[in-house]
This record gives structure tokens, C-alpha cells and sequence, in this order.
């Protein structure tokens, strides 16, 4: 991906690839829209297959929200409402139970984009994805909807890319879920990681209040958007939280540097997966965020082996809940809690 020219027509402002080594990690593509013009339009992609397997109307929400969370880095001229977005299913329809789910799922994605005040105005569909063996046997492909999400975008110079900074900063982590420690065990479920062990699961994240969810996008575009007096932004870099889950997403915000690297206190993210000594989590929980992680923050886990500590760290940093995680410079740390209040 760094061998080929990708900015031929000089109208590429956001491509795929980011960082000194160039990785194709970036979060969505934007083109500007003429060469003396600083507006442009802003795409991206989104899918959750495993999730969908679990439950289809979740898999819809999760693509829906994973195309979002993409498209979310640049500043849109109209905010989320701006969004229009794609649909592309690919199905093994006509076989037990399968219509069932399709319809489950398309009245899903139908009634969140309602509910988010964006519209799907196209798509496309394939409905014979089931491949059938002479001897009778058939492999059906997972049910799977693929969003695309198109936005304009009022500042190409303003793209907000995952590669991290090398500076004294904080990185916080901004769930686009409500009161996803409240809910109970966070869970595994269609993640990358429960695949890596070879299961499923029964259950699987999703996005419960569309309200909420669109006023975290609110706030990480009022994030993008702001600059101090000389003209600095707010944010350093910033990612979104999708395969892999938070772990990934931060790992991610260094493949691209030759150098430098993360230095995290993880008692915090604990103590909330654990409900000791911290509340849920609001739309912007640092590090920093509590003093104490109580019985079960990292070291202890670690000192006595508490394996149900040990467990739900693993499902914090792993699961797949739709969020972000952006840097900011130490200074600016509170402007930026203040914006997430």
C-alpha cells in the first residue's frame, strides 16, 4: 500500500494510509471537492458478520455504528445528521430461518437510522449466498450488511488521524454506549478475540439508546472542531473502537511510528468494568479519572491472582463495544473533559 500513488488527482485530502511507515489504518477517506476549496466529502465502511450470527439486529446496529464512529473524524458540515449512508446486504436467504433474520436485521438498521435522524437512500443486495455441492450438502455465508456512510465535510485540513503523537499527553477513552459498566458482564460475543478461542457466544454488544449514541458524535465533532488561539487542535489523534475492542484500538495508534510508545495505568478501566470505587462511565473517562481501583485494580489483580479481576479486564479490552479513544495534550485535558461532560 506505500509502492502505489494514491493522490493522483491532487483531490485526496484523508487516504488509507497513515504514520512514517505509512499503514493503512486510517479511519475514513476524504476528497476535497476542488482544488481552491477547503470542503471536501468525507466515506467510510462499517460491518459486524460475527455479531449479526448472534443476533442480526444487533449486527445491523453494530455496522451502522462502526461506519459512524469511522466518518465521525472529520468535521462534518451538519453533524451527524449530515450522514447518508449505504446498505449493501449479502445473504443465504430462502434456507431455514433465514428470512427471518434478514428481516430482523433490515428493520433494525431501518428503525436505529430513524431513530439517528440520517437516511439510507441506496444499496444494493445479494441474495443467493449459498453455495450448493452435488451431493446435496450446501455452505450458507453469514448473513452480513455492509454500511457505507458518505458526509460532507466543512475543513479538510481539520482530519483528526489514529496515529498517536509523540508528546507528554493522555489518551481517553469515550464509549458511545450508556452506562456500559451498569449493564452487567460486559460481553465477548462476535469479537475477534472470542473468535481467536473458537467460540461464538450467545450474546453480543449493542447500541441501546440512539439518543445517547449521537450525542457522543456531537461531542467528539465539537472535539475536532476546536482550536486554541494558535490555532492548535484539541486532539492529537484519535481512533475508533470496533474489531479487536479498546486494546487493539490503542495498539493500533503506534503501528504506524518508528518510535514511542503507550504507558498505561489500567486500574481505572478496572475498577469500572468492576463497579468498585468508580461509577459508569460517561462520555469521557481518562485514566486519571479515579484514585483507587479498590479490590480490583491491575496490581491487585495481579498480586493475588484474582482471576475474576484477570476476567473482566479481558472483557474490557477486548470486547467490542462501539467507542473512540483520542489524545490530547496534557494541558488541554480538562477543555476536553468539559466538552464531554
Amino acid at each position: 500500500t506505500n509502492k502505489v500513488d494514491r493522490s493522483v488527482t491532487g483531490l485526496i485530502a484523508g487516504q488509507q494510509c497513515a504514520g512514517e511507515i505509512q499503514l493503512p489504518l486510517n479511519n475514513l477517506g476524504v476528497t476535497a471537492i476542488g482544488y481552491d476549496n477547503k470542503e471536501g466529502i468525507a466515506t467510510s465502511i462499517g460491518h459486524a458478520p460475527a455479531a449479526a450470527l448472534i443476533d442480526s439486529g444487533a449486527g445491523s446496529r453494530l455496522s451502522v455504528a462502526e461506519a459512524l464512529t469511522n466518518v465521525v473524524w472529520a468535521p462534518l458540515k451538519g453533524g451527524i445528521k449530515a450522514v447518508s449512508l449505504s446498505a449493501n446486504w449479502m445473504w443465504p436467504s430462502r434456507n431455514k430461518g433465514e428470512d427471518a433474520r434478514l428481516y430482523g436485521a433490515v428493520k433494525a438498521v431501518s428503525d436505529f437510522a430513524v431513530a439517528l435522524g440520517i437516511n439510507i437512500p441506496t444499496g444494493k443486495d445479494s441474495m443467493s449466498m449459498t453455495q450448493k455441492y452435488p451431493d446435496g450438502s450446501k455452505v450458507l455465508a453469514p448473513g452480513t450488511l455492509i454500511i457505507s456512510s458518505v458526509a460532507p465535510v466543512e475543513d479538510i485540513n481539520n482530519i483528526v488521524r489514529p496515529n498517536a503523537s509523540k508528546c507528554s499527553s493522555t489518551f481517553i477513552y469515550i464509549p458511545f454506549v450508556e452506562n456500559l459498566y451498569k449493564a452487567g458482564e460486559l460481553s465477548l460475543g462476535g469479537s475477534a478475540f472470542a473468535q481467536a478461542l473458537g467460540f461464538l457466544d450467545s450474546t453480543t454488544p449493542d447500541i441501546l439508546s440512539p439518543e445517547y449514541f449521537a450525542n457522543a458524535f456531537a461531542a467528539l465533532q465539537e472535539a475536532i472542531r476546536r482550536r486554541d488561539a494558535n490555532g492548535e487542535s484539541l486532539l492529537l489523534a484519535g481512533h475508533d473502537i470496533s474489531a479487536g475492542g479498546l486494546i487493539t484500538t490503542l495498539l493500533e495508534m503506534n503501528f504506524a511510528n518508528t518510535s514511542g510508545g503507550l504507558s498505561l495505568d489500567l486500574s481505572a478501566l478496572l475498577a469500572e468494568a468492576s463497579g468498585n470505587a468508580c461509577s459508569s462511565a460517561s462520555a469521557g473517562s481518562s485514566a486519571s479519572a479515579c484514585s483507587s481501583a479498590s479490590a480490583c485494580s491491575s496490581a491487585n489483580a495481579e498480586a493475588s491472582g484474582n482471576a475474576e479481576c484477570w476476567k473482566k479486564l479481558e472483557r474490557a479490552l477486548f470486547a467490542e463495544y462501539p467507542g473512540a479513544v483520542v489524545q490530547v495534550a496534557e494541558q488541554r485535558v480538562e477543555e476536553l473533559e468539559k466538552i464531554l461532560a
